[in-house]
């Protein structure tokens, strides 16, 4: 089969964010070159027409400059000739003329010395008035008459700036477009170095991204090439990183549920086993019991030595046969688990009910939460997996010389949605090397036990859809820790 050649995706992500970046930029070079030729075209014929008014504002801000002046001299000569001033009357009314007379602020008559016969004067009406002394003869014998108008002060400076207006509109009318020839090239190098920083920005962002997915692929490509163990390391915040963590818990959870079905079919294996060695144990059971209890009561002798033999007999294969029962018994139970029936229970009755035996209630210490926990399960069998582990515990600390005290504690996670359940004892713990094997059937720790305990345990939560495992660290009892996790109670599930 042949593959079409295509571009990689890194290419393609760089090719794209260059032209995001690129379009746009290259529109508004275009675009801000034309407005900026509108606007100069405007600004020139703006400027044209408002160059003849502010003329005209120069000219009559010089021809009020003259009047003002002519006016002052008007007022000086007028005043000078007024006989009272040309007396150097000190009793005139200096006041009064002031107010009569425009823009005049103070008035003084001064003898040919320079003293002052008579003066008056009125404030200042603010710092944008300045002062104008004009100073006229009186008469021919030396007096001179002050006179101090207000003028503006501000009226050279407006001069100024209105000039250098006109000169700032003669300019804009010789202007043809609003953006110089080297900002049309700095932009185009903008262009350029924005070009080239989308591309260089496209190879790494691209590259980041295209390893991290190559990282997802080869992963999924071991997992489906028998690397059940792979799994891919993604760093970060993003969704990528997000992705990658999905993906691991799917990888777990497959390998989980892939490790319980393992351990279902051995299980299924072991109780078809169980089965038939159950039926053929049982059945020559009884006809040896009785072949030898026939023995032992027909001998008629006096041998005091031979009878003893056979009564000591009789009672070896006694003690052995109803071992054999009691091995059949737990065969039978193996290979005939009852099916799981779950219903909403509520978690402390089924723990409660286990304390009804008092060999179990004095060695038990319950750590509930806060919050009472339903779980979807059947009660029967649930309590004969607690039951098991319960007895284990009490077996590893009284085997270990402790009182073989239990803590039994549950807590629910609505996250996973489900409850795990611990069960802490004082003993030894599990050696490592019957770690990996505990919940093999046949496989126990304890002095006695035919080690099917834990492993019909974890057959019933496994069929409830949890599971039963060792803790990897000691409880904080010192013992071991066996932790049984089972589904919360579903949605559809009521309790009273």
């Amino acid at each position: 089969m042949t593959h079409e050649k295509r571009l990689p995706l890194q290419l393609k992500l760089t090719a794209t964010l260059v032209l995001i970046v690129m379009t746009p930029l290259a529109a508004s070079a275009y675009l801000i070159d034309q407005l900026g030729k509108a606007a100069a075209n405007v600004a020139a014929g703006e400027a044209s027409s408002r160059i003849a008014t502010m003329e005209k504002a120069i000219d009559t801000y010089r021809d009020m400059v003259d009047i003002t002046k002519r006016l002052h001299d008007e007022i000086a000569t007028r005043l000078a000739q007024r006989p009272d001033f040309l007396q150097l009357d000190p009793t005139v009314n200096l006041a009064r003329i002031i107010n009569d007379e425009p823009g005049l602020r103070a008035i003084a008559l001064l003898r040919p010395d320079g003293s002052a016969a008579a003066e008056a004067e009125r404030p200042s009406p603010g710092p944008q008035w300045r002062d104008k002394i004009v100073d006229h003869p009186l008469g021919t014998g030396g007096a001179t008459l002050k006179l101090t108008f207000t003028v503006s002060a501000t009226v050279n400076e407006d001069l100024g700036r209105l000039k250098q207006s006109i000169d700032a509109a003669r300019t804009f009318s010789q202007i043809r477009t609003a953006l110089p020839e080297s900002y049309r090239t700095a932009f185009l190098v903008l262009l350029g170095v924005a070009g080239l920083a989308a591309a260089g920005f496209g190879m790494r962002a691209s590259s980041f991204l295209t390893r991290r997915i190559d990282a997802l692929v080869s992963t999924a490509r071991k997992v489906s090439d028998g690397h059940l163990d792979a799994r891919v390391e993604l760093r970060g915040q993003d969704e990528l990183a997000e992705l990658g963590s999905a993906f691991n818990t799917m990888l777990d959870d497959l390998d989980q549920t892939r490790t319980q079905l393992e351990y279902l079919q051995r299980m299924g294996v072991w109780q078809d086993v169980a089965r038939r060695l159950a039926h053929e144990i049982k059945n020559p059971l009884t006809p040896i019991q009785l072949a030898v209890q026939q023995c032992v009561s027909s001998y008629r002798g006096d041998e005091a030595r031979f009878r003893k033999l056979l009564v000591d007999t009789g009672e070896i294969v006694e003690e052995e046969i109803a071992g054999l029962r009691r091995l059949v018994d737990t065969f039978r139970t193996l290979g005939a688990l009852p099916k799981v029936e779950a219903a909403p229970i509520a978690l402390a009755e089924v723990i409660d009910e286990l304390k009804l035996d008092p060999t179990v209630a004095v060695h038990l210490t319950l750590a509930p939460p806060a919050s009472p926990v339903t779980v979807r399960a059947d009660k029967l069998l649930l309590k004969r997996v607690l039951a098991n582990l319960i007895e284990n515990a009490i077996h590893a600390g009284e085997e270990a010389g402790a009182t073989g005290d239990v803590v039994v504690g549950w807590a629910a996670d609505p996250a996973r949605n489900v409850v795990t359940i611990t069960v802490d004892d004082h003993g030894h713990g599990v050696p490592e090397a019957s770690r990996v094997k505990i919940f093999e059937p046949y496989v126990t720790t304890k002095s006695t036990g035919t080690g099917l305990g834990l492993a019909i345990a974890r057959k019933i939560a496994i069929e409830h859809g949890g599971d039963l495992v060792l803790a990897p660290d000691r409880a904080p009892t010192g013992g071991a820790r066996f932790v049984v996790s089972l589904p919360l109670r579903g949605p559809d599930a009521s309790l009273p």
